[in-house]
């Protein structure tokens, strides 16, 4: 085995890492936003990290044109995307400002907004944030969450691309 410290080497390896992607989504009223307006970001970095309080953490690029709203946002819903919602993590994957779709997006009983027909969602409130290097972990305290009604698979990101798995 190779004893490499390349960057391009580490991304290659950890793409080897099979995740599920999810949504980030928060409410906004930065910059001339109407009130009630979204922004959402997809991510493959979630985990859950205790259970008492339950917390989450997912990892914001220091250089994403929008980290301020993201790292300063007391409250966001992440949304874990189902098995066919591949132009949704494609659509919020995209640098700069994506462009929303109403039609994705539902209020969650929290009045966040979530992704509709997402396997589940849960609302959080921002716990904590720490710099690690290029990008912040955010870390966010579990204040409700859903599960789909019906069981559905999971998106999953394995080797630079969306992959299905078996049950």
């Amino acid at each position: 085995m190779p004893d490499s410290l390349n960057p391009a080497d580490f991304r290659q390896l950890m793409g080897q890492f099979a995740t599920g992607v999810a949504v980030v989504s928060v409410l906004t009223e930065a910059d001339g936003a109407e009130v009630g307006d979204v922004a959402a970001m997809t991510i493959n970095s979630l985990v859950s990290v205790s259970l008492d309080p339950m917390l989450v953490c997912w990892n914001l690029q220091n250089s994403s044109s929008q980290f301020a709203l993201y790292a300063g946002a007391e409250r966001f819903a992440i949304s874990i995307l189902a098995e066919g919602q591949q132009s949704l993590a494609r659509r919020y994957a995209a640098r700069g400002s994506s462009a929303l779709s109403p039609a994705d997006f539902q209020t969650g009983p929290d009045g966040l907004p979530v992704i509709a027909g997402a396997l589940g969602h849960v609302a959080c409130r921002r716990f904590a944030a720490h710099e690690a290097g290029d990008h912040t972990l955010i870390l966010g305290q579990v204040e409700g969450m859903a599960q789909a009604a019906s069981p559905l698979r999971p998106l999953v990101f394995f080797g630079g691309r969306f992959e299905e798995i078996a049950l």
